[in-house]
């Protein structure tokens, strides 16, 4: 699995809140009904603007079903 760090955001009704920094499994093991954000993978968690939303970064990166929800 990818250890790669990430930062993943909520997307709330008045804006985004920071959830954390974490690796890219704990990430992907959030629960399905907080829409989250997570940082382009590339880029710099904490300094980027860069997000994708969980299904893409799923697809980016071709976790197993069982991360997929």
């Amino acid at each position: 699995m990818d250890r790669k760090v990430v930062e993943v955001v909520a997307e709330m009704q008045h804006g985004v809140i920071a959830l954390g920094i974490m690796n890219a499994e704990q990430a992907m093991t959030l629960p399905s009904d907080v829409d989250v954000k997570i940082s382009h993978p590339d880029d710099e968690p904490g300094k980027t603007d860069r997000f994708l939303d969980r299904y893409e970064f799923q697809e980016m990166h071709a976790y197993p079903a069982s991360l997929k929800d």
